[in-house]
């Protein structure tokens, strides 16, 4: 049976037949030959001497006709076609192809239909109509035979009629006003079709209508120049007309075509350009590499129509001189330095003056002299310092946002050299750290995305720590120093003083930013403040809220000339030093009702007090490390920093070298205060022991009742209430003595979960109660917190309701407001317990969905008696919900874990709309 209608050939590219989407099997060569043959006469008879000669070209068999025979007959089976589509004819055969099913004839076609649409001026249609004709190649026509005899005029044909459609689709651009987005691409037409001259004036047109008429100019010499030496003639008539045009139309800028897309910076886009209407001198600054050169030329083709007189950009890294200057943007305009104030006085023109760092002073003087002298100038600058012209704007040009534009940014730069590269899960995490390591900076992101082609995303981000002999394959097209990493960093650091320079290397020490008082005694000297005022200039140094940072990239520059420098250890001591200082001042205060801003003190200066410690165990300084570590257990206590707690103090605790019995013991009371929150009871008990030891020892009353309030603890978590009960009566009876009211108050909550734990609801109240009192003396915010959430669930259980729940969600909001996860999460708990009682059971599953998402964040253990409760509140929401009612709860949940407004998760209810 024919199947004819269904059946498609190709020859836009390889020759294929092709039935519901499959290509069929044609069988040898000869075979793909002959179908060509046929296709490329489709509809016609081809006598057998042409095939003969096709298929084996002027040394046929003798047999040649008979065989053509069998070959037509092998053709149709595998065409799977009936006589009537592949018909013999007396002296030849003839393949009759159904409409619409050649692709040369639906090209055809649509370029015809194109045509008459773009007459008709529907520019829109045409270019539709001209996609899908275009989107029928597959590669040049007839792709494996192009260049025999038998198809090669067919095949110029053809190519001609491409080229003719790729015209009309440019003609469609341009009248639909897309003139930038077609310059690339008709570039590259013009370089492979030198001699086309339709290509040479599309791009003309094109170049023109983006503002870029010297450009256009530029690109009607060059064909002229092709022509004389190739062929011996001028330009068509047409294209000396168009270029007559263009000379008597202004030349408009000079503003180099994008090869990239722009990744980013709307708000810079949406400002840049109204604060050059308002303000006629505007320097972007910031750090090397951050993109300030291609940011200013998408402002200054953004405000290229407010303009006549152009927007011009003038690149001055080359310039080595100041007394240069005014000669470099004379040459950008293609004017006489003397004529250069004439000329720009003219209209109102856009100087895009790039890379003025290394010229400050000349660049200045210039820039001053010209806004003087034409008052309709604006000057867009970019550099890693100010002019210090009057009048002038400062807009820092930052890194992109690492989890947004950086990512994108990345990611595209990688499908670049990688097509079709897509972000996997296994790449995720590579691609956040490597945007984070590089800060956002667009360079540093484009020499990253380069290496891709070599090395996997997951290696890439994992040798960032030798970032500058991996990022060095910047564009061949890039200047010098945009070609690697280090030569963009030591531009910036070449032109520092050698106090400057000092100064940026000792800052390199510091890690997530420093203070001014840090800055002053690490560097330890009188100018400090003065110096470091003049790397914030140089765009070396960024300055947020009374804190100060070294981008990531300039850091480890720094890191590196500091160590060649001599004195890096010196600048280490003084760095750890300074932080042990710091960290005993705030240790003193932290109990009291600043210890939430201290806490986020201490988390603020977490990576430098990571730095003092690694440094300190390096450098084998016991005493600086077990002080530095046992001062830092509220730290890794509220934010769940266990781990980190846990491998720092056991490494500390096994340094040699005599350390004073009262700092080891503090040391080993928080080993034994974080051992217990992760579960490790028998380290906890261990290290509290020996804690509660030392204290006696050297008569240390407050250690040794901390020590015991740590031991009672790690007792409750192992179930062992009588004991805990006597620690803690202990310790209590010692912190009075020692008039040390932190653990006196901690000990009396513990008695009160023991309480809890034995249902004596009274107990558990009259302790809590009591707690209070020594709590309040010292304001602790986390110990009040806990004596509200013990004395409000104690109230309900007692018939105290609404007291009750109000005394526990203050307590919860307590917790939550210092960012005490452990506290917050068992608070949770209970709060669901009212919520049982009340026969709640969806609101069970989203608090218990919180709390146990708030424990996994930190990865703390439950007391016992809380488990116990924990599994039967579970228990029973099981029982009481549908599966899907329970999950969708417990989802919500621990969707909303990590939500700062307590009031909205204590509160929750079914059906409540977030």
């Amino acid at each position: 049976m024919s199947t004819a209608a269904t059946l498609e050939y190709r020859v836009l590219g390889p020759v294929e037949a092709r039935l519901a989407d499959t290509t069929l099997p044609l069988g040898g060569p000869r075979h793909r030959r002959l179908l060509a043959v046929l296709l490329l006469r489709a509809d016609e008879v081809v006598p057998v001497g042409e095939l003969t000669e096709a298929l084996w070209g002027d040394r046929p068999p003798r047999s040649a006709p008979e065989m053509v025979h069998v070959r037509i007959s092998e053709l149709r089976a595998a065409l799977r076609l009936g006589n009537p589509e592949l018909v013999t004819h007396t002296g030849g055969y003839r393949l009759c192809v159904a409409p619409g099913a050649l692709d040369t004839h639906r090209f055809e076609t649509l370029v015809r239909s194109a045509a008459g649409t773009l007459a008709d001026g529907a520019p829109a249609r045409a270019r539709d109509e001209l996609d899908a004709a275009l989107a029928l190649w597959h590669g040049p026509a007839v792709a494996e035979f192009a260049t025999e005899p038998f198809a090669e005029a067919e095949v110029v044909r053809l190519e001609a009629l491409r080229l003719t459609a790729l015209e009309y689709r440019f003609t469609a651009d341009l009248a639909l006003g897309r003139h930038a987005d077609v310059v690339a691409e008709l570039t590259a037409l013009t370089t492979k079709h030198p001699l086309h001259e339709p290509f040479t004036g599309l791009l003309m047109r094109a170049l023109q209508g983006s503002g870029r008429s010297a450009e256009a100019l530029e690109a009607y010499a060059s064909l002229r120049r092709v022509l004389a030496e190739e062929l011996g003639v001028n330009p068509s008539p047409a294209l000396q007309r168009l270029h007559v045009e263009m000379l008597r139309e202004p030349v408009r800028g000079n503003l180099p075509a994008a090869y990239t897309s722009f990744v980013g910076r709307r708000a810079d886009l949406a400002a840049l350009p109204d604060l050059l209407r308002r303000t006629r001198l505007v320097t972007l600054t910031g750090v090397g590499g951050a993109g300030k050169s291609r940011l200013a030329v998408e402002v200054a083709l953004a405000c290229r129509d407010d303009v006549p007189g152009g927007a011009w950009l003038v690149e001055l890294a080359p310039v080595e001189r100041p007394e240069h200057v005014a000669g470099a943007i004379a040459a950008a305009l293609g004017v006489r330095e003397q004529r250069l104030t004439t000329h720009l006085g003219r209209a109102a023109t856009l100087l895009v003056l790039d890379n003025c760092e290394h010229l400050v002073a000349g660049v200045a003087a210039v820039a001053d002299r010209l806004l003087r002298a034409c008052p309709d100038l604006r000057i867009l600058a970019t550099s890693r310092e100010r002019l210090g012209v009057t009048g002038e704007h400062l807009h820092p040009v930052a890194g992109l946002d690492v989890t947004g534009d950086a990512v994108r940014l990345f990611v595209s730069r990688v499908a670049a050299v990688r097509p079709g590269y897509r972000v996997t899960a296994a790449d995720a995490a590579a691609v956040d750290r490597i945007c984070r390591q590089l800060d956002g900076l667009p360079l540093a992101l484009e020499l990253a995305a380069a290496v891709t082609t070599a090395i996997d995303l997951p290696e890439v981000a994992a040798r960032l720590d030798d970032r500058f002999a991996l990022l060095t394959r910047g564009s061949p097209a890039a200047s010098a120093r945009h070609q690697t990493l280090r030569a963009t960093v030591d531009w910036s650091y070449q032109l520092l003083d050698t106090p400057q320079r000092t100064l940026f290397e000792q800052l390199a020490v510091f890690v997530g930013g420093f203070t001014i008082e840090a800055a002053q005694a690490v560097a330890g000297e009188p100018s400090t403040v003065s110096l470091l005022t003049d790397l914030v200039d140089k765009s070396l140094v960024t300055v947020g809220d009374r804190r100060y940072q070294l981008p990531e990239t300039l850091r480890v520059f720094g890191l590196e000339r500091l160590d060649a420098s001599g004195i890096a250890d010196e600048v280490r001591d003084r760095h750890a030093a300074y932080l042990l200082r710091m960290v005993r001042s705030i240790r003193r205060a932290l109990h009291g009702a600043e210890q939430s801003a201290l806490i986020r003190r201490l988390e603020t200066e977490h990576g430098n007090l990571r730095a003092a410690l690694d440094w300190s165990l390096a450098r084998g300084d016991t005493g600086t490390a077990i002080r530095l570590a046992g001062s830092l257990y509220p730290l890794w206590d509220q934010h769940g920093h266990y781990r980190e707690g846990r491998d720092t103090l056991d490494q500390v605790l096994t340094m040699p070298g005599d350390v004073p019995p009262i700092v080891r013991a503090r040391a080993l009371d928080s080993v034994a205060g974080l051992a217990v929150l992760q579960g490790d009871l028998d380290r906890a008990a261990e290290a509290a022991a020996e804690a509660a030891s030392l204290s006696r020892a050297a008569d240390d009353k407050a250690g040794l009742a901390r020590a015991l309030t740590t031991a009672g603890l790690t007792a409750i978590y192992a179930d062992r209430l009588d004991k805990a009960e006597e620690v803690l009566e202990d310790a209590i009876d010692i912190a009075r003595a020692a008039e040390a009211p932190w653990p006196e108050g901690f000990a009396q909550i513990y008695l009160a979960c023991v309480a809890i734990a034995h249902g004596d609801m009274a107990a558990a109240r009259a302790w809590g109660e009591a707690a209070e009192a020594p709590l309040r003396v010292i304001g602790d915010p986390e110990g009040l917190s806990g004596t509200l959430v013990i004395r409000g669930f104690t109230a309900w259980r007692l018939g105290e309701r609404a007291a009750g729940e109000k005394m526990l969600e203050a307590g919860v909001r307590g917790f939550t407001e210092v960012d005490h996860r452990w506290g917050r999460s068992l608070g949770l708990f209970l709060v669901a317990v009212l919520a049982a009682d009340r026969g709640e059971h969806e609101r069970v599953a989203f608090l218990l969905g919180v709390a146990e998402a708030l424990r996994g964040t930190i990865g703390t253990a439950l007391m016992p008696f809380v488990r116990r409760v924990r599994d039967v509140l579970l228990a029973r929401a099981q029982a009481a919900l549908t599966a899907d009612a329970f999950i969708r709860a417990w989802d919500a949940g621990r969707a909303e874990a990590l939500d700062k407004d307590p009031g909205r998760v204590s509160s929750y209810r079914p059906g409540h709309a977030w």
